[in-house]
């Protein structure tokens, strides 16, 4: 044995003095008290238990280090005891006839990157230890992926019954939780031959994870790897000030020279880098003030509204119906977004493009009161569910409580809730984890819901749900939210209290019955959409093993009963959105209908965004 220079490793050598490998204090340690315990006594007996001490550590903190996060623990735990059901789907549609064997090849490039794919959940529901992931011994990719065949005449609609039966299936937890299927005999009249329908649990990962996987096996991955590496060298070439000035703003090209300068470039440097975390302070500052306006503002809001809520299913006095219904839009393009955000951005419907050229329209920008996507999506959708609540039969809403919340209606406020994802996802993060947080926002319909509404009255509407978007923006309670839930992970008693009864089965029952499940199913049911926005390539179609995508869906779990599950996603010059609800027999063809009520409603939208760019002209 040989000890090297600074005393901290030791070597065990060969017979021709060579060292092998190195070896820790820590484990000469462990063999010094494995001798001292085999001398017997009482030093013995002390090293005894100084051992099993250790090996407790070791296993403790290896296991730790393991366990999930706390949100992806919490999927679990909801589950368990509610009605809820975490799963995160998608739909692909493809020119061209693909076979079970390029799914397959796909798949398992996809599991070889993403080792989750492969992994089975084990530990969950214990109190204060989470759950983890480990490698399935008997993964097989053959009870992931199967083929089925739509029943005549195999179109939309049938592929979106078969959507709404995908969806609807629970979980085997004794295997890894993802499945695909291809749908060998889908057509269209966009042209597609075959279609992939996909699903996985929340706790594998955030719905950027699940995109960012799915990419991954698509010719997208190139450009993919490149966006991923260049937006997370760009974020600390930003805190460091090396960032090229003309990349940060246009405004700052006339610096270019002067961080080119071996001179300047240093003094350059420290400046940006100071004016980076200068601004982030600044930013911090105004969050925490927003943050706490936002928080009185939501709190009294969803204290106003949790126990009333409408909900756009038809009732459900017993449990929730098993089943569930699938629809999606047509594709709208992504210039009539943009007609939207130039005629309604600035303080007046055209305010921001006023006085600038057709020509050079896109890259004009209002400097107060732009318009986002989300915004104007958003607006439409508060006005498409608003109708979709007004035109319920007359039966739904003669009962006494539907009464009582009409006149309540008439003396309190009553917006809808959306609850919205947030990431929080590091820029050039490619881990399998839930790396994002939500936060409710309340949104009113449009005043005027008819087809002859102003351009006016859609700019005021847009701006006031503008409005409550920027308090979600700008808020830190999400990102707070986040940690907090995430400590979770180390000790799940902390979310759900009734795991502190485990060794009492009738006592934690007793308390899953009568205060952990009437407490979740509230939250759950007091939010009616979730809606989440999955960017995608946005200016070209992509292919998967060589056949083309013409139209990509991304939809997210759905809450508590009644709720529904909305995914909006931007793909190739386009956007579209896809619904799902429960399939409730006295509301049933809900999801349909709101697409074709979004569709309808967003065509209006851009014709008065094209009236107000012409008046321009």
């Amino acid at each position: 044995m040989t000890i090297d220079a600074l005393g901290t490793l030791e070597y065990d050598v060969d017979e021709d003095g060579h060292p092998r490998l190195p070896v820790k204090l820590e484990h000469k340690l462990q063999w010094s008290l494995i001798d001292i315990e085999r001398a017997g006594g009482l030093t013995g007996w002390a090293a005894k238990h100084l051992l099993s001490a250790g090996d407790w550590i070791d296993k403790e903190v290896e296991e730790r280090r393991r366990t999930v996060g706390g949100i992806d623990n919490m999927w679990f735990l909801l589950s368990e005891v509610t009605d809820f059901n975490p799963v995160c789907a998608c739909t692909y549609t493809l020119r061209g006839k693909f076979t079970i064997e390029k799914l397959r090849d796909a798949a398992a490039r996809q599991s070889e990157r993403f080792p989750k794919y492969r992994q089975r959940i084990i530990s969950v529901g214990r109190r204060f230890h989470g759950a983890r992931f480990e490698d399935d011994p008997h993964f097989d990719l053959n009870n992931h992926i199967r083929t089925v065949r739509l029943p005549k005449p195999a179109g939309k609609k049938e592929l979106d019954d078969l959507m709404g039966k995908f969806i609807a299936q629970s979980w085997d937890l004794n295997r890894p939780l993802w499945e695909m299927v291809l749908v060998t005999n889908y057509h269209d009249h966009e042209g597609a031959r075959s279609a992939v329908i996909t699903r996985g649990h929340h706790a594998l990962a955030d719905g950027q994870g699940f995109v960012i996987s799915q990419l991954y096996i698509t010719s997208y991955h190139d450009e993919l790897v490149k966006t991923m590496n260049m937006s997370s060298k760009k974020l600390e070439d930003i805190k460091h000030g090396k960032l090229l000035p003309s990349k940060i703003h246009r405004s700052l090209r006339p610096l270019d020279s002067l961080s080119e300068n071996p001179w300047t470039s240093p003094l350059l440097q420290t400046v940006l880098a100071l004016s980076f975390w200068l601004a982030y302070t600044v930013s911090l500052g105004i969050s925490l003030f927003w943050s706490i306006y936002q928080a009185f503002h939501q709190a009294a809001l969803f204290l106003l509204t949790c126990w009333r809520v409408d909900t756009l299913t038809g009732p459900q006095p017993g449990a929730r119906v098993p089943e569930r219904e699938f629809a999606s839009s047509r594709v709208f393009r992504l210039t009539d977004v943009k007609a939207c955000q130039q005629a309604f951005s600035g303080a007046r419907p055209g305010a921001a493009v006023a006085g600038v050229p057709a020509d050079q329209r896109d890259s004009a920008q209002s400097k107060a009161g732009h318009v986002t996507l989300n915004d104007v999506v958003c607006a439409v959708m508060a006005d498409v569910l608003a109708q979709e609540l007004t035109a319920r039969p007359a039966d739904q809403l003669q009962g006494p409580w539907e009464r009582v919340k009409r006149r309540l209606r008439t003396v309190l406020p009553s917006p809808m809730g959306f609850f919205i994802p947030i990431s929080v996802r590091k820029p050039g993060d490619w881990s399998m984890r839930n790396l994002s947080t939500g936060s409710i926002v309340f949104l009113n319909p449009s005043r005027d819901l008819s087809p002859d509404v102003s351009a006016r009255e859609l700019h005021a509407h847009i701006h006031r749900c503008r409005a409550e978007l920027s308090l979600l923006k700008h808020s830190i309670w999400p990102r707070l939210n986040f940690f907090a839930l995430q400590l979770t992970g180390q000790a799940p008693a902390l979310f759900r209290a009734s795991l502190l009864a485990n060794s009492s089965r009738w006592i934690k029952e007793w308390i899953t019955e009568h205060i952990t499940k009437p407490l979740y199913d509230l939250g759950l049911q007091s939010v009616p959409v979730i809606l989440t926005n999955v960017p995608g390539p946005a200016k070209k179609t992509i292919t998967l093993e060589g056949i083309e995508v013409i139209k990509w869906t991304a939809l997210p779990p759905q809450a508590g009963k009644g709720t529904i599950g909305m995914g909006i996603i931007s793909y190739a010059g386009g956007i579209s959105i896809a619904v799902a609800a429960d399939k409730v027999p006295s509301s049933e063809g809900v999801a349909r209908r709101i697409c074709e009520k979004f569709e309808a409603r967003f065509e209006l939208y851009a014709r008065r965004a094209k009236e107000v760019l012409d008046h321009l002209d």
